[in-house]
Order: C-alpha cells, then sequence, then structure tokens
C-alpha cells in the first residue's frame, strides 16, 4: 500500500449576510464560475446535470448539500468531494470553510506560486459577493 502525502488547505472567510440566501448562492453550481474565477472557466447545464470548463478541460460537476448542517461537497469529474461547510454564527454572521488537497498531479512550485495564491483571492471575491446578497 502507498501513501501519498500531500499538501492540504483550509481556508476560511467570515462575512455578514442571511444564511440561507449565502447557502442557496453556494449550492448552485452555475454560480461557481462567478468567483472560483482561476479553476471554474465556465459552467454549463446538460442533461445529465452540470458540466464545468476547467484550466485542464470539461468535467462533470454537482455539488451535494444539507441546509441543516450547511455541508456542500463539491464532486469534480471522478474525483473525491471537495469539503465545504457553511456555518451561521449568529443571524446574519456566517463563516464559509473550505478545504483543498493539492491534486496529485500538480507540482509543489505551481500549488505554492498559483494555487494557494489563486484560491485566497477566489475566497476574498466570495466574500465580498455574499455580502452583496
Amino acid at each position: 500500500m502507498h501513501t501519498l502525502i500531500r499538501n492540504v488547505i483550509t481556508l476560511s472567510i467570515s462575512f455578514t449576510a442571511d444564511y440561507y440566501k449565502s447557502f442557496d448562492y453556494l449550492a448552485d453550481p452555475m454560480n461557481q464560475k462567478e468567483w472560483a474565477i482561476h479553476f471554474v472557466l465556465d459552467m454549463e447545464t446538460t442533461e445529465e446535470g452540470h458540466l464545468a470548463t476547467l484550466p485542464f478541460g470539461k468535467v462533470p460537476f454537482s455539488i451535494q448539500s444539507d441546509r441543516k448542517t450547511g455541508v456542500l461537497d463539491l464532486y469534480i469529474g471522478e474525483g473525491r468531494p471537495i469539503r465545504t461547510r457553511l456555518i451561521e454564527i449568529d443571524e446574519g454572521f456566517c463563516t464559509y470553510i473550505f478545504t483543498l488537497p493539492q491534486p496529485k498531479e500538480m507540482p509543489d512550485v505551481v500549488w505554492e506560486n498559483e494555487g494557494l495564491p489563486n484560491l485566497k483571492e477566489e475566497m476574498e471575491l466570495l466574500k465580498l459577493i455574499l455580502e452583496a446578497l
């Protein structure tokens, strides 16, 4: 058995917005292209579901979500889900948590110089969008 150790980052943003409006926004795959600007280049709806255009091609995309727990699991292609969660801290104040493992085919230098900075920028953009809902 082989164990591959990869980098994993968990980022969070806290923002002032309605939990349910924020959750509905995050649960809609079509909204990914508005804030995940370095990763989701386009999103389309097909008879089978959603198809995301990513830097490395088109792949099926879905979100399995639970409003009660705030879980929003992003399924990209046939890989394991990206785990995210929206938490209502207080009425009108939320935190969104996003955990991303380094893709096994991504070199460390690309992860450090592009992956992480891009994700941080996307999370800040998401915060602005959610606060404007």
